[in-house]
């Protein structure tokens, strides 16, 4: 019988702080899931990942009982709970909630989860409400969370300028974001400012952390909310001018943003070098397991090549791996590296194709139904005694697991082993097809300082991996 326990707190905070993640999966496991799917986001979230895995599972018919401690678990509003009931019953999935016990195949119980979910569903409405006042107060109070550096706040948690002293400069922080806006205007780019900042002052900036830093309104003297756009949430920003000390001007401003878009010339590629390759994501630097991204040599023949992301990183962010190694290459041995060992993905594959599952659940069911009867009577009597002893030895003879092979998966991922272990395949291919074909067969491929390359394969379509 497959048992899925699903477990579902709001924030990282409850999880951690309040153990209220590890008191559900306990109690999950306590009555019976053999396997316990987690979320940790809101539950008006209908894309959470687990959630919908689960959902994907009972719809594959992989699913006889799914256990929760209480049906807002499943989610904060009564549409959605009453999706996934509907779910669990079209499959004949038993749904069982520790804190109300109710059948959803009944009037009643389909009434009282009716209840519980409006409940759930009017608790969220309620929270969000009170969450939206607090959050109107403290921007009309002109609060600010997070103060940019060169600020600080104040009693009334607004901003003010950070005038605490750095150890290493002797200098006031405040006079030290100037310094770094003076930088900015003289030096050729971010980057140069970045590294000169942590080797003069050990003060840590991305070049994106700092280009996000000088276009933040509060260095003008203004104390904004919403001005960063968000992918999904359109709002207009809110801004309070002349609230506090201002740090630059907006003139200022514009000479920045003048400068940061001449220095896009230098750069060797004006458009963006992530996106549609083969092997995007997958390459990883044996150094740090950082990604590596892709770019093109300045020369008119535009060759790419890959190199560490942490590279240009300042201070311990740093990487040692400075190699360029052609993107070609990397492809080329990869493949070359899976045809040699494509023998050896079938032996492997041939270990993982089977699955020990127990096979006669509807007998354990009956018996144990049975079993349940003869103990309900707490009766003394030897000859019920024995049965029971009888059912029990049955039961436990029933759960043994039996191997089961997959025969159309292992045939399927059998050929698919079998075309990769040719050249001629791969030399067939366009990118675009390359770079889903190589998917489906590499975990990743690791690059060190000398340019060595080393793929690890996995087994279509499962998570098994193997090194050659």
């Amino acid at each position: 019988m497959k048992v899925y326990g699903y477990a579902r707190v709001s924030t990282q905070e409850q999880a951690e702080e309040f153990d209220a993640l590890n008191q559900q999966v306990a109690r999950l496991k306590a009555a019976g899931a053999t396997e316990v799917l987690i979320d940790i986001e809101s539950g008006r979230n209908d894309e959470r990942k687990q959630y919908n895995e689960l959902l994907k599972l009972v719809q594959q018919n992989q699913v006889d009982e799914i256990i929760i401690t209480r049906v807002d678990r499943l989610g904060r509003s009564v549409i959605t709970i009453h999706k996934a009931i509907d779910v669990f019953v079209k499959h004949n999935v038993n749904l069982r909630i520790l804190d109300a016990p109710v059948d959803p195949n009944s009037p009643f119980g389909w009434f009282s989860i009716n209840q519980m979910s409006g409940l759930a569903e009017f608790e969220s409405r309620l929270l969000s409400q009170r969450i939206r006042h607090g959050n109107n107060y403290f921007r009309q109070q002109l609060k600010y969370c997070v103060p940019p550096f060169g600020y600080a706040k104040d009693e009334n948690q607004r901003l003010t300028p950070n005038n605490n002293i750095h150890p290493q400069s002797g200098k006031s922080y405040f006079e030290l974001a100037k310094i770094i806006i003076d930088l900015t205007l003289s030096m050729r780019s971010l980057k140069d400012v970045c590294d000169y900042i942590y080797t003069e002052y050990e003060i840590v900036f991305s070049i994106a952390g700092l280009r996000d830093w000088v276009k933040n309104p509060a260095l003008q003297g203004h104390t904004a909310y919403f001005f960063r756009k968000k992918k999904g949430v359109n709002r207009e920003p809110i801004i309070n001018f002349n609230t506090h000390e201002a740090l630059i001007t907006a003139a200022t401003v514009e000479a920045i943003q003048r400068k940061l878009s001449e220095n896009k010339k230098y750069r060797s590629s004006a458009t963006s070098t992530r996106g549609d390759y083969p092997l995007a994501g997958l390459i990883k630097c044996a150094h740090c397991s950082g990604s590596m991204y892709r770019n093109f040599s300045r020369h008119k023949t535009k060759v790419e090549y890959i190199r560490c992301v942490n590279y240009n990183k300042p201070g311990k962010y740093h990487c040692e791996n400075s190699k360029c190694t052609r993107l070609r290459e990397i492809i080329a041995q990869t493949i070359a590296t899976l045809c040699e060992n494509a023998p050896h993905l079938i032996e492997h594959l041939e270990t993982q194709s089977t699955t020990m599952q127990v096979v006669n659940t509807k007998d354990i069911d009956k018996f144990t139904n049975e079993l349940s009867v003869l103990r309900g009577l707490r009766s003394s009597n030897p000859d019920i005694m024995e049965a029971i002893a009888k059912i029990e030895a049955t039961i436990n003879t029933l759960s043994t697991p039996t191997r089961i092979v997959d025969r159309d998966a292992f045939e399927n991922a059998k050929r698919k082993i079998a075309i990769a272990s040719q050249a001629t395949f791969w030399e067939s291919l366009d990118d675009s097809e390359l770079r889903s074909a190589l998917a489906e067969f590499v975990e990743k491929v690791e690059v060190d300082s000398s340019g060595i390359i080393t793929p690890t394969f996995k087994l279509p379509l499962t998570l098994s991996s193997m090194r050659p």
